[in-house]
């Protein structure tokens, strides 16, 4: 009789290979999707041309407000707690039956990297210091999980979204059972999904943190 911990380990392994064959198909189209994202936001914040002492002010208060200590494990935990919820959100978005909803978050958070691309160029930052040390030893990570998040989003979005335009035509579709397509996804979003943001959340909380003081 298989074990709970043989059942943990067939299912991480199962999903992990799954997991890998959707993002090696994805790939560069969600990647591609993201600069072009960035891309946009950089420009519209440049052709807005916001007042940056406010713009800065706000962030600075907001950041206080939300964030704790600056300590690396506080930090990392903080992180940590943000990205799993966009995750999360993504997932939930999935549920309501309008295609492409659940993107919202990949959509505002690639435009807030884009806009704080304008302001690391305002402030006289060197953008390959800070982004190289600051951003992509942690963003490659980060963002494929949110975009492996997507991934299964679309699965349960198509599916809910086909079986009721399926109630309007004569001629079915076919489609995979929800209930396969939601186990699928919680077992991801727990055994594979949760640890690679933590681990994305440590590279940014020590590694990133560490390289951008040292130098």
């Amino acid at each position: 009789m298989m074990t709970i911990i043989d059942y943990v380990i067939t299912t991480s392994n199962k999903n992990w290979k799954n997991a890998w064959l959707h993002v090696k198909t994805s790939f560069w189209k969600y990647w591609f999707f993201y600069f072009i994202i960035v891309v946009m936001a950089y420009l519209i914040t440049s052709s807005i041309n916001p007042d940056m002492k406010e713009l800065l002010s706000g962030l600075d208060v907001n950041f206080k407000e939300d964030a704790p200590g600056k300590g690396y494990w506080e930090t990392t935990l903080f992180l940590f707690k943000n990205n799993w919820l966009v995750c999360l959100q993504i997932l939930v978005l999935a549920f309501i039956p309008i295609r492409y909803l659940y993107i919202l978050p990949l959509i505002s958070t690639c435009a807030m990297i884009g806009m704080t691309l304008y302001l690391v160029q305002q402030v006289d930052l060197n953008v390959v210091h800070t982004f190289g040390f600051g951003f992509l030893p942690h963003a490659i990570l980060e963002l494929t999980t949110f975009m492996l998040a997507a991934i299964y989003g679309n699965k349960l979005n198509k599916t809910i979204v086909t079986k009721l335009t399926n109630a309007f035509r004569k001629v079915k579709k076919s489609t995979i059972s929800f209930r396969l397509h939601l186990k699928e996804a919680f077992s991801t979003f727990i055994l594979i999904i949760t640890p690679c943001i933590f681990i994305a959340a440590f590279i940014e909380g020590f590694v990133s943190k560490f390289l951008l003081t040292a130098f």
